[in-house]
C-alpha cells in the first residue's frame, strides 16, 4: 500500500480537515446470506441514510474489476463514488492500486486476525487503512449529503477497523438469521428475487462451511464491539421481514436518527419503497429500488436434506439458540 511522495501528498491535502461530528456509520455485521443487503438498502431509504454496500469489497469488485454501483453505473463513473475517491486519492486509483489496498485490507481482516484486533495491536499498515476507510467513507458522506452511511460489509474485524477511525461514529448493527437458512442459502446458485440484468452466479459453500462461518460471525461481532467501544444492535432476519417498521424504528433510534429522519413512510402494508442506494459491491439485488414485496424465505425449512439440517443444528446449538433459533 505505499505510494510514492505524490501519492501520500494527493491524498493528506484531498480532504479538508476533520469534520465538525464525526460521520456516522451504521455498520451490518454478520455471515453472507442472512439478508444484509435488504437491511443495508432499508436502512438507506431512511432519510438522511445512504446504503454504499459492502465497502470493504469496493476496491477490488468495484474499482479494479469495474462493477456496477446500486445506482445502475459503473462504480467508477457514479456521481457518488467517483468524486468521492477523487477527493480522496487526488484522482480514481488505478486497477493496480486498487488491488493492492484490496490485498492488504484482505490481510489485515481476515479471520485468524481476529484474536490480534481483540487484543488492541496495532501496525503501520492498520493505521494507514483506518486513516484511508475513514477519510473515504467522510467525503462519501459529504458529497453525497447524507450525514449517515451504511456499510453492509458483515465482517466483524473490518468494522473493528472503522471503529479505530476518529472520523467515524460506528454503530454496528449485527444481523443475524437462522443457521439453517443461511446454510440453505449459500448452497443456491442464484440470488432469490433477482433483479433483471443481474442474474450473476452466487458463491457456494457447504452446510458444514458455513455453519463455522456463522458461528465465527456470531461470536466475534459482539467481542470486537465491545473491546473497541462500539455500540451494538441485534437484529432477526426474521424479525425485519416480519415488523420492518418496528426492526428500522428500533435501529434508527439507535443509530441516533432525528425525529424527521426517523420517516417510516416508505414502508407500506405489501412491503418498502426503496431508494436507489449507491452500494458499490454485494448481492446483485443491490440495485433493488422501488417497491419491494416482503416475504419470510423459509424454502430451507422443505428443502434442505435432513442430514444437513441436523448437521447445520448440532455444529451451531450453543450460539443458534442464544439468538432464539
Amino acid at each position: 500500500m505505499r505510494g510514492s511522495s505524490e501519492d501520500s501528498q494527493a491524498r493528506s491535502g484531498a480532504t479538508s480537515g476533520a469534520p465538525a461530528q464525526p460521520t456516522r456509520i451504521v455498520y451490518v455485521s454478520g455471515t453472507g446470506r442472512s439478508g444484509s443487503t435488504l437491511l443495508g438498502n432499508a436502512i438507506g431509504s431512511l432519510p438522511g441514510a445512504l446504503s454504499v454496500g459492502e465497502v470493504k469489497l469496493g476496491f477490488r469488485r468495484g474499482v479494479a474489476e469495474g462493477g456496477t454501483c446500486g445506482c445502475r453505473r459503473p462504480v467508477v463513473e457514479c456521481p457518488v463514488w467517483r468524486p468521492a475517491l477523487e477527493a480522496t486519492f487526488g484522482a480514481v486509483p488505478s486497477a493496480a492500486e486498487a488491488l493492492r489496498i484490496d490485498a492488504q485490507l484482505t490481510a489485515t481482516t481476515r479471520t485468524r486476525r481476529v484474536p490480534w484486533w481483540l487484543a488492541g495491536r496495532s501496525s503501520d499498515d492498520v493505521d494507514e487503512l483506518v486513516d484511508l476507510f475513514g477519510r473515504l467513507l467522510t467525503e462519501l458522506s459529504r458529497l453525497s449529503g447524507s450525514p449517515v452511511l451504511v456499510d453492509s460489509s458483515k465482517l466483524p474485524s473490518y468494522g473493528a477497523l472503522l471503529a479505530r477511525s476518529e472520523l467515524l461514529d460506528v454503530r454496528v448493527v449485527h444481523l443475524v438469521r437462522d443457521p439453517r437458512a443461511v446454510a440453505y442459502s449459500w448452497m443456491r446458485v442464484s440470488a432469490s428475487q433477482q433483479v433483471a440484468g443481474f442474474e450473476e452466479e452466487m458463491e457456494r459453500f457447504s452446510p458444514t462451511k458455513s455453519s463455522l462461518m456463522w458461528l465465527e460471525s456470531s461470536g466475534s461481532t459482539a467481542a470486537l464491539a465491545r473491546r473497541n467501544g462500539a455500540a451494538l444492535h441485534v437484529v432477526r432476519y426474521e424479525d425485519l421481514v416480519a415488523d420492518p417498521a418496528r426492526v428500522l424504528d428500533g435501529i434508527a433510534e439507535f443509530a441516533g436518527f432525528s425525529d424527521e429522519e426517523r420517516d417510516l413512510s416508505f414502508i407500506g402494508a405489501a412491503g418498502l419503497e426503496l431508494r436507489t442506494s449507491h452500494a458499490v459491491a454485494g448481492n446483485p439485488n443491490r440495485v433493488r429500488s422501488g417497491p419491494l414485496v416482503l416475504k419470510r424465505d423459509d424454502e430451507w425449512a422443505t428443502s434442505l436434506p435432513t442430514g444437513q439440517r441436523r448437521l447445520v443444528s448440532a455444529l451451531t446449538a450453543p450460539l443458534r439458540r442464544t439468538h432464539g433459533y
